[in-house]
């Protein structure tokens, strides 16, 4: 027998804030770029220059590459990296809120330890952004704190991804084996890349500290595209409004 109830659609208002939350990162993130003073004869190298380097509050004396360096639009970064953590963290709970409904025994798990790892996540970006990596904070001895909100950020993102490709625990988009693919893909990345960002030894001009930390917080940015697409594609699906079977 069948029913003539169609399967729900996922919700479109996270898909889209997290849409806008990927979008808005590499512009500020470029107006970042743009304004970065190296110093005469330098140019940026995304591998090497990292995002603590660009969100850096004040001209500082590079500890590597002995020369000033600052970006005027230092805001603009640290705005990027607190509105991804802000909106990851409230599309999860938003969610988790309107799928109640799936909660069982066997989803309760997964479910918890989604919220607890988004709401790390905008922890860790918070204070990755708030409590700068430069010659102060060393100097100040707080700078600790800032290598903390990437490791909260990093394990907890990218952690999350791969609990989406567990099982489906908020929304009909995670039955579907290429978005779980995708995001346990993202998720691994993410985490491979936190691994070889701690372990690229001790630090000089050249060493390619951008590619690594871009590595460990691009993957979450990558799965906000990837859940907005599938969403917007469940909305206007032939699938989405066809009736099940009993």
């Amino acid at each position: 027998m069948a029913s003539t109830a169609p399967a729900k659609k996922p919700p479109v208002i996270p898909a889209v804030l997290l849409l806008g939350s990927a979008i808005a990162w590499p512009i500020l993130e470029y107006r970042a770029w743009q304004y970065y003073d190296l110093g005469l004869g330098n140019d940026y190298d995304w591998k090497i220059e990292s995002l603590s380097d660009l969100g850096v509050d004040y001209r500082q004396v590079h500890p590597l590459k002995h020369y000033n360096i600052t970006s005027y639009r230092h805001q603009e970064m640290n705005a990027a990296i607190m509105q991804a953590g802000t909106v990851f963290a409230l599309a999860q709970i938003y969610y988790l809120i309107t799928s109640r409904q799936r909660a069982n025994q066997q989803t309760a798990l997964l479910r918890t330890l989604r919220l607890l790892l988004s709401l790390v996540y905008a922890g860790g970006m918070f204070l990755f952004a708030y409590i700068h990596g430069g010659p102060r904070e060393r100097f100040w001895e707080i700078i600790g704190w800032h290598w903390t909100g990437l490791a909260m950020a990093g394990l907890a993102g990218n952690l999350s991804l791969i609990l989406v490709s567990i099982m489906a625990t908020t929304n009909e988009i995670e039955n579907d084996g290429l978005y779980r693919l995708i995001s346990s893909a993202l998720g691994g990345f993410g985490l491979y890349s936190f691994y070889r960002f701690n372990t690229l030894g001790e630090w000089d001009f050249q060493t390619q500290l951008g590619l690594w930390q871009r590595g460990t917080i691009y993957p979450v940015l990558a799965w906000n595209v990837a859940t907005a697409l599938f969403t917007f594609g469940a909305q206007f699906g032939e699938s989405a409004g066809k009736p099940k079977k009993a």
